[in-house]
């Protein structure tokens, strides 16, 4: 059976590779962005993520035939969020729709998924409305705190790769073995647009790759009995996405706020004009000016820091 899944996690790395290999070489001006904190213009292929769903379809097709209900929730919700993003990224959607309509994929979960599910120090969870209340917060959250993190290269991908590997290697040694092939599975997938995301980036994540991941990791942690672990390990995301909500006063599109940092020749400087929201990278260059490549190095070793953290903490009551 492990073969089988081996099998599905090498053709989901090659249709993810072949997919943003292509994107990475499309030059459609509607599909350009400005990478905006470099010292030089240059514009980058903007729906790197696609690739995520492309694979993601595979998988999801392969999980209908075995019959790994899990796998097939997973899938589905992951694609669905995911092509929001793209429309938004293609066509442009209300900031109020982007943001809430996740909460309709995240009902696939207890739709799909008929038996309980379990979260480390709290216990089981039976009640049908109760996992539909935690697949609704985790999805439509992860979706959009992930979403408010990309912002520089690299980051999206490789913290989804610590948060889904830290939480499928808890999973797995608490005694619950099928979170170890979709863990296998998902890292496959997203290591090559972390590899064409990565400083300097190639593509970008675009908001259907950051929808698709975030959505990833919230389902992940429903579905594979994962969230005490993937809170932990996501909480620069969720600290970010708390500071931007506040900060903003709410839900409000980035181009009517103020910028939260200013580019000069390559180097972030916080933005201290008032009305100015508070982020995470804000924070990080608050005292000294940095440039993209120390930014995105301080903040994923926030991630490794966190997912490390979930690790020691969890290691002591499985």
């Amino acid at each position: 059976m492990i073969t089988n899944y081996v099998v599905i996690a090498v053709l989901s790395f090659f249709l993810s590779l072949i997919t943003v290999h292509v994107v990475s070489r499309v030059r459609n001006p509607r599909l350009l962005a400005p990478d905006a904190h470099k010292p030089y213009k240059v514009l980058v292929p903007k729906i790197g993520g696609i690739s995520i769903l492309i694979s993601m379809s595979a998988v999801t097709v392969y999980a209908y035939i075995i019959n790994d209900l899990r796998l097939l929730a997973l899938g589905l919700v992951t694609i669905t969020v995911g092509l929001i993003g793209l429309a938004d990224d293609l066509r442009g959607l209300p900031v109020s729709v982007r943001v809430f309509l996740p909460l309709v994929p995240a009902l696939i979960i207890p739709v799909v998924v008929h038996g309980y599910i379990y979260i480390l120090l709290i216990g089981h969870v039976h009640y049908f409305l109760v996992v539909a209340f935690l697949s609704l917060l985790a999805v439509t959250v992860m979706a959009n705190a992930v979403n408010m993190m990309d912002v520089m290269n690299g980051i999206v991908p490789i913290s989804t790769l610590m948060i889904i590997t830290v939480s499928g290697v808890i999973s797995y040694f608490a005694g619950y073995g099928y979170a170890l092939p979709a863990t296998l599975i998902l890292i496959m997938m997203i290591l090559p647009l972390a590899i064409y995301n990565k400083y300097p980036a190639k593509v970008f994540n675009g908001n259907v790759g950051s929808y698709a991941l975030g959505a990833m990791i919230g389902a992940f942690m429903v579905l594979y009995n994962a969230g005490t672990q993937g809170l932990i390990a996501s909480l620069p995301y969720i600290i970010n996405g708390f500071l931007i909500v506040i900060t903003a006063r709410g839900f409000r599109p980035r181009e009517t706020l103020k910028r939260p940092v200013i580019v000069n020749d390559g180097v972030i400087h916080a933005n201290k004009t008032p009305g100015s929201p508070t982020t995470l990278v804000k924070l990080i260059v608050m005292r000294r000016p940095k440039t993209e490549r120390e930014v995105v190095r301080d903040i994923l070793l926030l991630f490794l820091i966190t997912s490390l953290a979930a690790l020691i903490l969890l290691a002591f009551i499985i």
